[in-house]
């Protein structure tokens, strides 16, 4: 955005000097560097808004850095030196997210909001950083750790990129899938804007349940987890 703002800002003074040059009476003067003087001056903030809201990364062999206006993120190379870029993620209900760098596991990521990936993943390359990394392990982990920390949503891309977890129960139930639970939670945070979105978001995690339920060691188990896909479907119901 800095570069079409600054050509127009450009524009705006070329305008007001050929306007002030071209303009004899000293009102049509006054008019004419009022009304292109404001225009310029509105560029200019914009363009002043833009610079202060920039973020800048630093990729090195050893960390890569990126600074934001209020926050400051690192990725060190003793955490992993596989990288994955997680691609743009909406829902069509309000939630927007850019393309984001991980290195799975981690639980961290980086927004890439407003850089080239391409260039990014060019630049990491040559650095000595890889981009391999598919392990469902560690995707896994950062899927409970997101559902955790409130972030469902994000963590239900992760079960589409690397999943599904079909056999991986939720750490703190045993009785629950990772996948249904993901599911629920974004239904439970839909359901007020988005029934509909909702009921289908429950539908997919009662049939994670189900198929959690196939990979249990007991037959008490199973029923147990056959029990929570009747719960779920129940909500799917409403």
């Amino acid at each position: 955005m800095a570069i079409p703002l600054g050509i127009i800002a450009v524009i705006w003074l070329v305008c007001l000097v050929v306007s002030l040059t071209a303009e004899h009476s000293a009102s049509g003067k006054a008019e004419a560097g009022v009304l292109f003087g404001i225009f310029l001056v509105l560029t200019v903030a914009a363009l002043i808004a833009q610079f202060s809201r920039r973020t800048e990364l630093e990729v090195s062999h050893d960390a890569i850095v990126l600074r934001a206006k209020k926050a400051t993120h690192t990725f060190f190379r003793s955490a992993g030196e596989s990288l994955r870029v997680l691609p743009r993620f909406g829902d069509n209900h309000g939630l927007a997210r850019a393309p984001r760098l991980t290195i799975l596991g981690t639980g961290g990521i980086l927004p890439l909001g407003g850089f080239s990936v391409p260039e990014i993943r060019s630049t990491c390359e040559a650095h000595g950083w890889r981009f391999d990394d598919d392990d469902p392990g560690r995707a896994a982990a950062d899927v409970q750790r997101w559902l955790h920390a409130g972030r469902s949503p994000e963590a239900s891309q992760l079960i589409q990129l690397f999943g599904p977890f079909t056999s991986v129960p939720l750490d703190d139930d045993p009785d629950v899938s990772l996948d249904a639970a993901v599911y629920e939670d974004y239904g439970d945070k839909l359901m007020r804007r988005a029934p509909s979105a909702a009921r289908g978001l429950y539908q997919r995690a009662a049939k994670a349940q189900h198929d959690f339920a196939g990979h249990a060691p007991s037959l008490r188990d199973r029923s147990a987890r056959l029990s929570q896909a009747e719960r779920i479907e129940e909500k799917a119901q409403g």
